[in-house]
């Protein structure tokens, strides 16, 4: 996105940037620049305001901030009181000797930690440091720690194995919005798509009708909710697709459009995975053709005329113009809605410029 030219960051990209920053503190050895770090990741996610989980992450960052910094200045406090303990030392008759053994065995000390601080920082010590963490099930840290070793020995095998881990972890706590994005950049990653569709079913059993829930690939709009299962529609509509696209002599109802066959074969597989398709209950519709009633069944369909008047106060989040499936009152119409509002004259099946929301009924068993 631009604006005069120049590159503006989408709220997405200032989310992930955000998370990037956060998660590169797990690699700083000193607490005064993980507080500065976690300071000004908090002030991005107070940007963001109700984004995702931008506000829990805020204030999160805020504390870690807050909690580094009197880290660090404790640190600094006890240096100097070291300090001028041995000056003390020192300068008391007879404790020279004393003195100079605490300064050499300090000098020592302080000869092995720049070691293994230096150790530390090889790829060696890097990777016995995320080693460390997956054995203790600290998958956050040792799966950043073993991709940012790009490909040192077993590295890349082992931080997709972590971050697998670490979606499950997620999982558990009911961090439900990290555990979709984890197991939705796994992809096919061993059982990934599996416990993807899991967890976002587990989501949309806690949202309420009228919420927007990611389903697949796409947003939903819940409209109903039953014990086993909800009523979903597309909440941002898709433009370009005709009800019908080739109109012959035959008169065009919901049985013969091409959008009827589009919905249930090509955008089926292109949105969901084989786990979600399985959750997507057949749909027995009716519709109605001079007088005669038409059943159909389907998996993907369109909001009939009453169902798009009586949702009408959850479906107007976006007033584009939108196809139902109800004919027009002419030939080759068929009736939509505009700007939230039923028009039951109908327009050309053919046209393009009228956009679809697909609906669906899903198990949450």
């Amino acid at each position: 996105m631009a604006k005069n030219g120049v590159p503006v960051e989408t709220t997405e990209e200032k989310y992930e940037r955000a998370r990037r920053l956060e998660s590169s503190t797990e690699c700083l050895l000193r607490d005064k620049e993980r507080a500065d770090i976690y300071k000004k990741v908090s002030k991005i996610y107070e940007e963001l305001g109700s984004y995702e989980d931008a506000k829990e992450r805020r204030e999160a960052c805020a504390a870690k901030a807050s909690e580094y910094r009197k880290k660090y200045q404790r640190q600094e406090e006890e240096k100097k009181a070291l300090e001028q303990k041995n000056k003390e030392q020192e300068e008391h008759s007879g404790g020279r000797k004393a003195g100079k053994a605490v300064l050499v065995l300090i000098a020592l000390v302080l000869i092995a930690a720049a070691g293994f601080a230096v150790f530390l920082k090889t790829k060696p010590g890097r990777y016995a440091r995320a080693d460390f963490y997956e054995k203790h099930e600290n998958y956050k840290k040792s799966y950043q720690m073993f991709q940012n070793l790009k490909g040192y020995r077993d590295s890349a095998d082992r931080s997709k194995e972590c971050y697998y881990e670490y979606a499950g972890q997620c999982a558990e706590q009911k961090d439900l919005t990290t555990a979709k994005n984890v197991y939705r950049q796994l992809q096919d990653y061993k059982e990934s798509e599996e416990r993807l569709t899991e967890v976002e079913i587990e989501n949309i059993r806690e949202k309420d009708i009228g919420d927007e829930v990611l389903y697949g690939e796409c947003r939903w709009l819940i409209l109903e909710k039953e014990k086993d299962r909800v009523f979903l529609l597309k909440s941002v509509p898709v433009n370009g697709v005709a009800y019908n696209e080739h109109v012959g002599k035959e008169t065009t109802t919901w049985e013969n459009s091409s959008l009827r066959e589009y919905l249930n074969s090509a955008f089926i597989d292109e949105t969901f995975n084989t786990p979600a398709q399985s959750r997507i209950e057949t749909t027995a519709i009716q519709t109605a053709d001079k007088q005669k009633v038409i059943t159909t069944k389907d998996r993907l369909f369109l909001l009939n005329a009453g169902q798009a008047e009586q949702y009408q106060d959850i479906h107007q989040n976006y007033l584009r113009d939108w196809w139902v499936i109800d004919a027009g009152a002419h030939k080759n119409t068929a009736q939509f809605v505009s700007y939230g509002v039923l028009m039951p004259y109908g327009y050309d099946v053919t046209d393009t410029n009228i956009n679809i929301r697909p609906a669906m009924w899903i198990s949450i068993k």
